[in-house]
């Protein structure tokens, strides 16, 4: 009887064994990643062209376009703009983890011109600007009156439907300066010679208001968080590791950006790359300068970050 009854054991035991080691051997799922066709995607170059199977990239032209899907889990991270990020953690009631920051600034004004060389230069001039409602309105509207200038008044900014469209104007003679963002800028450059960046708008935030100003960022599904630390945590080293080799092998890195469809040139996605200030610093880093950002916003416009400063349970790592 007690022989029976080890053999019965014995079966049981290695029954369970194979059960377990069948869950352990199964395939994971990818990380279903989304990025935006800029800066913030520009980062993910080397990973996109590494192609691990442990991640889903896919870049699309707008945040609108995200936004629906991380609410829904049809993403599981996101590499979004900073505002969108604390208005996406009031609307998910708090559902949203900040796993870092990607972006610094990557506003410029641009001239056709040599007369811009400082916030005061742009005193009587009319600003060829897209963003209006947004981040670029609310920096470019901050900086000025930190320099004694109230928009619309001391400045007149025309606000147009995209970036595209500011750069065949001022290509076409119909502004002088603009408001752009990387990799227009360098596009804009490219095209005529006479166009010149004339201020660094990142330069000028951290000179009047003391920090970096933090443009993109990366988000994640708290849920997602919870039951995938580990997945998360090795996405965030080979996220760090991309971002260096970009900053680093800048040529090689262009090329990646064409294979990856970021860009149609390789030599001028290389030549944008340093001014598109591609970075990471975790959540925890992070969470200085982007609580200054938004408190910034939560002063101009509360809606901007979804009605209130975002608390310290959004930045991943705290």
């Amino acid at each position: 009887m007690k022989k029976v009854l080890y053999v019965i054991a014995s079966g049981l035991i290695a029954l369970s064994l194979s059960v377990g080691c069948g869950k352990s051997e199964a395939p994971k799922q990818a990380i279903h990643i989304a990025a935006l066709n800029g800066p913030t995607g520009m980062g993910m170059a080397k990973m996109m062209k590494d192609g691990s199977k442990d991640y889903e990239i896919s870049l699309y032209q707008s945040p609108d376009e995200i936004t629906g899907k991380i609410i829904s889990g049809a993403l599981d991270i996101a590499c979004v703009p900073s505002n969108l990020a604390a208005v996406l953690y009031q609307k998910t009631e708090k559902k949203i983890d900040l796993l870092g920051m990607n972006t610094l600034g990557v506003l410029y004004i641009v001239e056709k011109g040599d007369t811009i060389n400082s916030l005061e230069d742009l005193r009587g001039t009319t600003i060829l600007a897209s963003g209006q409602g947004s981040t670029p309105e609310y920096v470019l509207n901050e900086l000025l009156s930190g320099a004694g200038m109230t928009p619309g008044s001391d400045v007149t900014i025309d606000y147009l439907g995209n970036h595209t469209e500011i750069v065949n104007k001022l290509l076409a003679g119909e502004g002088n300066i603009a408001l752009l963002p990387e990799p227009h800028v360098s596009i804009a450059k490219s095209k005529d010679s006479s166009v010149r960046t004339a201020l660094d708008l990142n330069e000028a935030w951290e000179s009047q208001e003391g920090t970096d100003l933090p443009m993109g960022v990366i988000i994640a599904r708290k849920d997602y968080v919870d039951t995938n630390e580990g997945a998360v945590k090795a996405f965030l080293k080979d996220y760090e590791t991309s971002v260096k080799y970009v900053n680093e092998h800048q040529e090689e890195a262009g090329q990646m950006m064409v294979d990856a469809g970021l860009f149609e040139n390789a030599e001028l996605a290389a030549r944008a790359i340093p001014s598109s200030h591609i970075v990471f610093e975790n959540g925890k880093a992070a969470r200085a300068d982007l609580e200054a950002f938004y408190k910034i916003l939560e002063k101009v416009n509360p809606k901007s970050i979804g009605g209130s400063l975002p608390d310290e349970a959004f930045y991943y790592g705290n």
